[in-house]
């Protein structure tokens, strides 16, 4: 019996676990800058120059070592874009 409720906690967890693995972003940066960014409950996530990564869905807020700021917000799934208009990094919904 000891066994089965372990059993079951376990799988649980596990099933926990790779749903929020799948609750994602993916973030195109277009601009020379890199960001640190915290989205949804996680922190210290990188997005590179030049670069696509994913992040975890959830409100978005990043900087970059320039002091360069983005802010947002994006849905599991969403696709975001990183681009620089007047010297200002915009975080926006990507164009299909």
């Amino acid at each position: 019996m000891r066994r089965l409720g372990l059993v079951l906690v376990s799988v649980f967890g596990l099933t926990v676990m790779a749903a929020r693995a799948r609750a994602s972003c993916v973030v195109t940066n277009e601009t020379g800058y890199e960001f640190v960014v915290s989205s949804g409950n996680s922190p210290n996530q990188k997005v590179g120059a030049r670069a696509t990564t994913t992040i975890e869905a959830g409100k978005i807020s990043g900087k970059s070592a320039e002091g360069k700021t983005i802010s947002g917000s994006c849905k599991d799934g969403a696709r975001l874009v990183v681009i620089e208009k007047n010297g200002v990094p915009l975080l926006e919904p990507k164009k299909r």
